[in-house]
């Protein structure tokens, strides 16, 4: 769809990139489903092993690719917030690389280490109940790590990422009153806002779940679908609904402008407001003076005048 309308104006003004990188991301975190689902009577253990440690890999880079581009838009309409007078955003690729490679690469670090460390290893436990024959009735296979030494990891990739998401959602509360074309900001504000609750409420009842495989693999994928969906459904139904109503109303052909266009900022024309008050005062002044300058000159007149008589 992006592809297909990239010259239309609610997609330039969007930014092709911006909104390649949010599908690219979304793609990546939810195949993280995949291993997630995976056990030992699809594959082998070995196949396993591979998949629990694969499943944080693609959570992480595909929630930091999608992550950059929303943290850049959101940092940029904040510019906005802070100088009034811009009337235009432009995320540049430049923007979104700089802190698209510091989370990656902070990321990385930390899953590299979790990886050669203590990395996620596939394990089935039998149960106590048993047959007449003593052959075990039930078992569960979940992903395990020795001696819980992979928590510090898991506890550094939450620090980091989630680190970031409060300061997106920080910089989209200051941006709130700020009206943007296409209502951008604020669907970018209720993304971020969903993301943070996601984690805040999926991250303890992964925990809670941990004993129960079933209940983990259910939570894990319903969590990474909450969020790939709200970030597109959020993205992309509103701007085909503009697009929809655009072609309607307009006459085809292609826009050249790029970026958001700021339509209404409380601060900006609180600033024009005193800019216009400042000019009006000046041509008060200006009216006063030349006022002042015409009595002079009556009064002059009627000096010569009376010379005359």
């Amino acid at each position: 769809w992006t592809y297909w309308n990239r010259k239309t104006r609610i997609v330039r003004s969007s930014q092709p990139f911006f909104l390649y990188m949010i599908c690219i991301g979304t793609f990546i975190m939810g195949s993280a489903i995949i291993p997630i689902s995976i056990d030992d009577g699809i594959v082998s253990v070995e196949g396993c092993d591979i998949a629990c440690m694969f499943s944080p890999w693609l959570v992480t880079y595909g929630f930091v690719i999608a992550f950059s581009a929303l943290f850049s838009k959101t940092w940029r309409i904040n510019q906005i917030f802070h100088h009034p007078q811009l009337r235009r955003v432009t995320v540049n690729i430049k923007d979104v690389i700089v802190p698209f490679l510091i989370l990656l690469g902070l990321n990385t670090i930390v899953l590299i280490c979790w990886t050669a460390i203590s990395p996620l290893k596939w394990e089935r436990v039998h149960t106590d109940a048993r047959d007449d024959f003593g052959r075990p009735l039930d078992s569960t296979g979940r992903c395990t790590v020795e001696n819980n030494k992979s928590l510090p990891f898991v506890v550094l990739l939450l620090i980091i990422n989630m680190a970031v998401l409060l300061l997106a959602n920080i910089q989209a509360y200051q941006a709130r009153t700020i009206t943007v074309e296409f209502s951008e900001s604020k669907y970018i504000g209720i993304i971020n806002a969903s993301i943070l609750q996601a984690g805040i409420i999926g991250g303890p009842l992964l925990v809670i779940a941990g004993s129960e495989p079933s209940a983990f693999v259910l939570t894990a994928v319903g969590g990474i679908f909450v969020i790939c969906m709200s970030i597109l459904l959020l993205i992309f139904i509103p701007k085909m609904k503009y697009l929809k109503k655009w072609k309607k109303n307009s006459s085809p052909g292609s826009s050249n402008l790029s970026g958001i266009q700021v339509l209404n900022h409380p601060k900006g024309d609180e600033l024009k407001l005193k800019a216009l008050r400042s000019e009006n005062d000046q041509l008060k002044l200006a009216h006063e003076e030349d006022e002042l300058e015409l009595k002079l000159l009556r009064a002059e007149i009627d000096q010569l005048k009376l010379t005359l008589s």
